[in-house]
């Protein structure tokens, strides 16, 4: 495999801490609840990624260009080749005031994106709130365990990878349309009043035109609410109807 090449990758991330691993993170939804990590709101599948965009670690990405498909790995990392040593000037001292402003409520080991930085509330005081910028894994040993499931081929398989891995909800109800001249993609209603959809159409797009030259054309269909008159006439006529049948079948009972 080499740089640019998408590939969807089944992971499980262990850290050595005092000897003994803690499980971290994994695609695979029965390894997450067989390790009480299970969380139901995850969609748990396949990780689209492309080699040499630095969306992985760079040793792990070594070793995955030399694997196979279909064939588990694992590796270990010391902490300079994952997320390196932990560091003191990452810890950060905020006042009540910062979160505020950014409508935050601070609680201990929540995790929070102040200023653009994502961080782990260490402690709360009246006078001051400590974060933790570090990322969770510095400083420790990881243990990855990982299979290749799929090298993505054809330009329909990677744009819809690249929606994946931009966007991540209701992949299967996009459409997309291979023209000679373009490229169409049809976005589901589930999407369109959304802002995740609004900010992440532009990321995907530029991931599309690396190995696609043509123009792309997002589609986002709104079709007229219904008339609410015309129903009301509906039922209007419908209730009229059934006035005159229950008239006539009294008529006809009084006749009788």
């Amino acid at each position: 495999m080499k740089d640019g090449d998408i590939i969807r990758l089944d992971y499980t991330i262990w850290y050595v801490e005092n000897d003994k691993e803690e499980i971290y993170d994994t695609t695979l939804e029965q390894v997450a609840k067989d390790n009480g990590i299970h969380d139901p709101n995850k969609r748990y599948a396949p990780e689209v990624i492309i080699l040499g965009k630095n969306m992985i670690l760079e040793e792990l990405e070594k070793k995955i260009k030399e694997s196979e498909i279909n064939k588990e790995y694992e590796l270990y990392l010391e902490p300079a080749q994952a997320y390196g040593e932990r560091k003191p000037d990452l810890l950060k001292i905020h006042s009540w005031k910062e979160f505020d402003r950014n409508k935050i409520v601070p609680e201990v080991g929540k995790y929070i994106t102040l200023n653009g930085n994502r961080g782990k509330v260490v402690s709360v005081s009246p006078g001051r709130i400590l974060v933790d910028y570090n990322h969770p894994l510095a400083g420790k040993k990881i243990h990855y365990k990982y299979i290749i499931r799929e090298i993505v081929d054809g330009i329909e398989n990677k744009t819809r990878a690249m929606i994946e891995l931009g966007y991540n909800k209701d992949i299967d109800k996009f459409k997309i349309n291979i023209y000679d001249d373009k490229m169409e993609i049809i976005v589901p209603d589930s999407c369109k009043y959304g802002g995740d959809w609004t900010l992440a159409k532009f990321y995907i797009i530029g991931f599309i035109r690396d190995f696609y030259d043509k123009p792309i054309n997002i589609v986002e269909i709104y079709n007229p609410p219904e008339k609410k008159e015309e129903k009301k006439e509906e039922n209007k006529t419908e209730n009229q109807e059934e006035k005159k049948a229950e008239e006539e079948k009294k008529t006809e009972e009084n006749k009788n």
